[in-house]
This record gives structure tokens, sequence and C-alpha cells, in this order.
């Protein structure tokens, strides 16, 4: 029953992998920008920014608004005339005003002339929204690419890990054969016998353990990539990284968080200045035309019946006190520009550090990864010379089964140090930044 139901698995396991689309590290990260809502929103708060941007410069261009009223006076507005007034008029103290229909068309266009530097101020605050708002898309941008990075290791890993248990079982299970016949022939203790079962029943459950980790690496890869996907690389070495100062050097240049942040920073101090602008005078020029009529009978008025009107005025506008709302809006102006300066030299201070940690974190990886490879070799050689000790008869299988043990153990000690690597390289590629000319 236990070998049917392990069949069964098998068989539905071995079907999912084959609906998988075998992918390249690259052609992950490529998938899971394409396909990630982080990344769909950081572009949509770009689109947003431009809007702002596009709003602001607005205030340059001159405004055009056209009102018009169709009006049906039900019953019209009366005026009062004082007693002795109304006697001119046979006695009426009331009289209606207006007629039955009206008419009432205006055209206004504005444009403002000078505003004291506020609409400099306030293009160049959006300006520097757009600027952050697309840095920090491409920060985001990283981030998903480091998630995908280290997806893929994982899914990597869990291959390796995968393929050193199935290996491990076919010796183990060789071992175990061996030791049973060593036993039926009187040349191996049933002690030995009965370990090399022990060793063998212990790897079946390891081997279902590294399928279903493959399942769940799989799984959350392919939800990265929001494909079903599977890797078509190999586990390999990262490669050494840069010079430090030259890894801080990128940084500082290029990280987009940082840029972001710069940004923020040259936003408010724009701010600043749209607050301080806010005490200065608005001149504007304005240009009106109106057309009215009133009558009594048919949907339009006639000849007689409308006039015609048009202005052109320059207005000043000057705050004398505004309750100090102008000084309120300046000092707030202010400490956001201070916070954002103190934002920025916390993020530099943060991203140096996670860049050197980054750094040394890949050259411990290396360091390890190239002791886990003279483990597999010495392993591997123990192994060989213990098979070849049992062929002669100078060996027994416990030599043999505890030198597969090793070696089972030291492959999978290798393929931990060359995941390792790379997920130290991904940190410090995240750590350092990209310039989002590649994204």
């Amino acid at each position: 029953m236990n070998r049917l139901m392990c069949c069964v698995a098998a068989v539905l396991w071995a079907g999912a992998v084959a609906a998988q689309t075998p992918v390249t590290r690259d052609e992950a990260v490529r998938l899971a920008l394409g396909s990630d809502q982080t990344v769909q929103q950081a572009t949509q708060a770009v689109l947003a920014a431009e809007a702002n941007l596009a709003d602001a410069r607005s205030g340059r261009l001159p405004t055009l608004d056209l009102a018009a009223q169709y009006a049906a006076n039900l019953k019209k507005p009366v005026m009062f005339l004082p007693p002795d007034l109304g006697a001119a008029f046979g006695g009426v103290t009331r009289l209606e005003m207006g007629q039955d229909l009206a008419l009432g068309i205006a055209l206004t266009a504005r444009i403002n002339l000078w505003t004291s530097g506020r609409l400099a101020a306030a293009e160049s605050a959006a300006r520097g929204g757009v600027d952050a708002a697309r840095y920090r898309e491409v920060a985001v941008r990283d981030y998903v690419r480091y998630l995908a990075a280290v997806s893929y290791g994982d899914a990597l890993l869990a291959r390796a890990e995968l393929a050193n248990a199935e290996l491990a079982l076919a010796e183990t299970a060789e071992a175990a054969r061996l030791a049973g016949l060593g036993v039926e022939q009187g040349t191996t203790s049933r002690f030995d016998g009965q370990r090399a079962d022990v060793e063998l029943a212990n790897h079946r459950p390891r081997l279902v353990q590294a399928r279903n980790r493959l399942a769940l690496a799989d799984l959350q890869l392919s939800r990265v990539c929001g494909a079903e996907v599977a890797p078509a690389d190999t586990l390999a070495a990262a490669p050494s990284p840069a010079p430090l100062d030259d890894l801080l050097a990128r940084m500082r240049a290029g990280s987009p968080e940082l840029r972001a942040l710069a940004a923020v920073v040259a936003a408010r101090e724009q701010q600043v200045r749209l607050a301080h602008a806010g005490r200065g005078p608005v001149v504007q020029l304005s240009a009106d035309y109106a057309v009215q009529a009133q009558w009594d009978t048919g949907p339009l008025p006639g000849e007689d019946e409308a006039a015609a009107s048009s202005q052109v005025a320059l207005a000043v506008q000057l705050p004398i006190f505004d309750g100090g709302r102008t000084s309120a809006s300046l000092s707030s102006a202010r400490a956001e520009l201070q916070s954002a300066r103190l934002e920025l030299e916390r993020a530099l201070r943060d991203r140096e550090l996670a860049v050197r940690r980054a750094a040394l974190s890949l050259e411990s990886a290396l360091a390890a990864l190239a002791g886990a490879q003279e483990t597999v070799r010495l392993a591997q050689e123990t192994h060989r010379l213990a098979v070849v000790r049992l062929d002669n008869g100078v060996g027994t299988p416990l030599e043999r089964l505890d030198a597969e043990r090793a070696l089972a153990t030291s492959r999978a000690q290798l393929a931990s140090a060359l995941h390792a690597s790379n997920l130290a390289q991904a940190a410090l590629e995240l750590a350092v930044g990209s310039t989002g000319a590649d994204s």
C-alpha cells in the first residue's frame, strides 16, 4: 500500500514538473518585473506624479471660462416705490422688473502675469515629486529582481537536494543489498546488516522531504514570476565581489533609494520657497465678454432685446495680514525639509552598512564554498577507497556505508554553499542598487 501511494505521488509530481516552462535566471527576472503588482503600483505612482507636474505647469497658461444661463421668470421680482414717488405712476407703488425670459452668456479669460515665484516653486516641487516617484519605481524593481533571484536560487537548491537524496538512496540501497548478501554468506555481522537496513529506511523519508521542498520552491518561483516556470540553470558559484571602494562609489552614485530621497529634499526646498512666496503680490490680467437679453415671447430674443459688454482688468492682490497662516506654512515646510535631509543622511549610512555587510557575506560564502568543494573531493576519494577495500575483501559494508553517508553530507553542504554564495551576490546587488537603465 505504501509503495502504491509513493508511486502515485511520484507520477503526480512528474506530471506537475512536465507542465512547467524552463527559464533562465534572467528570464525569471523579466517575468517577475512584468507581472509584479508592486511594480505596477510604482508605475501608477509615477503617472500620478507626472499628472501633478502637469497641473502645476497649468498655472502659467491662460484660463478660459464660459458661463451661460437661460431662465424663465415664473414670478418676476418686484421693486417697491415710496408713496410720493408712486403718485407719478398713477399711485402704483409696486413695479415688476424684467421680462418673462432671460438669457446671459459670459466668456472670461485670465492669465497670471506675476505670482512672486509661486508658480515656479510649485512646478519645481512637482518635478521633484516626479523624480522621486521614478527612482522609487527603480528601487521597487531592484527589490523584485532580488526576490526573483532568491526564489530562483531556492528552486535550484531544492533540485540539487533532491538529486542528492535520490543518489544517496540508490547508493544506500546498494550498500544494504551487499550487506544482506554478506549476512547470508556469514561474512557480515547481523548488526551491520541491520544498520544498513535502518540507514536505507531513513533515506526514504528524506527523499519525500526533498520532493516536497522542491514543490514549495517551484510554487514560490511561479508566484514571483506570475507563470508556471522551473529553473533551467544549475547551481554555480557567484563571482567575487568588486573592491569595496568601488561598490560604495557605485552605491552613492546610483542607489535609487538615495536618489529618490535626494529628489524629496529638492522638492521640500521648493516647498519652502513656495511658502515664502505666499507673502508676495499676485498680478493677474483678465478679460470678459458678456451678452445679456430679456424678452417676453418666443424662444429667442429679438435684436433690440439683447446687449453685449466687454471688459479688461489688471488686478493686483497683496496679502497684508492672514492671521499667521503664511508663517505657519513656512515653518512647517522648513521642518519637513530638515526631516527629509535627516532621512537622506540616515539612508546613506544604512546603505553603506548594507553594502559592507553584503560584501563581507559574499566573501565568507565564497570561502565556505572553497572548503565545501575540498570536502566533497575528500569524501569522493574516501568513498572510492571504501568500495575498493570492500571489493578486495579487506573492507566492510559498514565502512562503505559510512563513506556514502559522508559523501552525501558533503554534497548537501556543497549545494548549500553554492546557494549561499548566490544569495549573498543577490543581496550585494540589492544593496548597491541599479541606475535604472536595465529596469
